[in-house]
This record gives C-alpha cells, structure tokens and sequence, in this order.
C-alpha cells in the first residue's frame, strides 16, 4: 500500500519587537504578526518599562496562534540595548529572525516570501526585500533579473547609493549573530544599518525579494528619529560616513571607493555648513565628539 509523501518539517522563525510606549501602534504589529501565512513563528517582544498600556495590549495576545515571548525591563534602557534585549529572547531552535518595530507592519506573506528566498541556497545569511513608507512603495533599484547576490556585492550597491536595503526589516540567519558580540551595535544610532553591514562583509551571499515585505510608518514621535539634532538632522548623516570608510574598501574597487567617499564629503561638508548657519552647530559638534 503506497504511503502519503511527508512535506518536510520548516524551520522556525522568529520576528522580534523592541517596544517603548507603543499603546497606539503595538497590536498593529502584532496583529501583522499573527497574520502571517508561514509557520512555524514565535513573536519576541520586549517591553521597555512602558508608562502607557503597552502592557496590557500585549498580555491579550498570550493566548494567541503564534506564540508571544515576551519580557518587561524594570527600568528604560537605550534603543540599541533594548533591540539586543529582545535578540536574546530568540529560541534556541529558530534558523531565522526578522526584526518588527513596534510602529511598524508587514503584509501576511512576508515571512513566507523571505523564507523561500533564504531556504533557496544555505550559503544565503541575510534577505531584504521591497518596503512601503507611509504606504508608498520606495525605489529599491535591485534589477529584477536577480535574486541573488554576493554579499560584499549587495553591500557595495548600498554604499555607493545604488540600491535601497531596508535594513529594519530584513531576515537575518540566526548563525550570523556571534558569542560576545552586540549584535546591534550599542555606540552607533543607526544600529540596524550597522549589523546589516557588517554581516554583509563578513562574506557568502544575500538575496532580494522583489515583492512588498515591510510597511515603514514615519510619524512625528516615531522612535526612529534620534533625539540630538532630530527631526531636522539623523545621525545617518556622520555614520553613513562612518560605513563607507570601514566597509567601502573590501568591497568597492580602489577607483570605486575614491569616487564614493569623495561624493559623500562633499555631502558631509555641505551638511555641516548648513548646521553652522542654523545655528545647530554645538550639538552637531557635541555629537560628532
């Protein structure tokens, strides 16, 4: 008697949710979450002493389909601390982990989308994908000929403004975070850049999903702005800098890296001009110190 073929089992992902007083945007995200079409999915949150309802909205989800982690800081950390917080709460067993803001969402294919895209080859330990901001699909400028890409290829198109990685919301292999090591960057703002850069030039490939995978929602308090110069200046400004010069040389050309650092001083010296004349010049300095 012929026996039924057995699909073989997924592996786990895991979405992470770093979150301080998110009572207006939280239960979005983790409806986002429970929508999703893949399984396994556990849903990693971290509450960072909250003062609103964010408490109570998660504790409605405890009994939810896909299973919510979930812990509560006793006292308010820095964003970066909070997101390596929540990277600690990743089960054991889970092969994939994608951050989810909390003011954040994604469509219900999402995990699936990236899923098949990073099951494709095990040499691929990071997928991005296309995103929406505020509801507009942004450019990503990857060719849709191609899926997959040398690390230290798509690496080189994100330095030199190439291609558009939102590097909030891609999926990570779990392997890529190292015993010691912050996997989120604690002394640089822009920390999702910072890990997705330096994952990317530690060498195998990544891969691109040319589908919507991520809604960015921008608002005036959003958490994404730093509190120095914002909302009129990011840091991104000085630590794109940064990015060039510690990651451009292995993997733009000599003439290629010369052409990039040199475009983006003359964006740089034009930024701090401007900070001069608008009188935000001591903070940019504290800042840059």
């Amino acid at each position: 008697m012929p026996t039924a073929s057995l699909s073989p089992a997924k592996p786990l992902v895991a979405v992470i949710t770093p979150c301080y007083n998110g009572e207006r945007h939280v239960e979005n995200a983790i409806k986002a979450v429970q929508a999703q079409t893949y399984r396994p999915l556990v849903h990693c949150i971290v509450d960072n002493a909250s003062t609103d309802a964010t408490p109570q909205i998660i504790a409605r989800y405890a009994n939810a389909e896909v299973p919510i982690v979930t812990i509560r800081n006793p006292e308010t950390v820095t964003f970066q601390q909070n997101s390596n917080k929540v990277a600690t709460l990743i089960p054991a067993a889970a092969t994939h982990f994608r951050m989810l803001h909390a003011d954040d969402t994604m469509p219900p294919n999402a995990i699936a989308d990236m899923m098949e895209v990073a099951l494709a080859d095990e040499t691929i330990v990071m997928v991005a994908g296309v995103e929406k901001m505020n509801g507009v699909l942004r450019n990503h400028d990857f060719p849709p000929e191609c899926t997959f890409y040398e690390s230290s290829n798509m690496l080189a198109r994100f330095l030199s403004d190439e291609a558009h990685i939102p590097t909030a919301h891609v999926l990570f292999r779990t392997d890529a975070m190292r015993a010691g090591e912050d996997f989120y960057p604690n002394d640089i703002v822009e920390c999702y850049i910072a890990a997705v850069c330096r994952v990317l030039s530690r060498g195998k490939r990544a891969g691109f999903v040319h589908k919507y995978i991520a809604d960015t929602i921008r608002h005036p308090d959003s958490g994404s702005l730093v509190f120095t110069l914002a909302p009129k200046v990011k840091a991104v400004i000085w630590e794109k800098l940064l990015f060039i010069e510690r990651y451009g040389p292995a993997c733009l050309s000599n003439t290629e890296y010369k052409r990039v650092l040199n475009r983006f001083l003359r964006v740089f010296y034009r930024r701090i001009l401007f900070w001069a004349v608008s009188g935000s010049a001591p903070i940019a300095k504290r800042d840059l110190e």
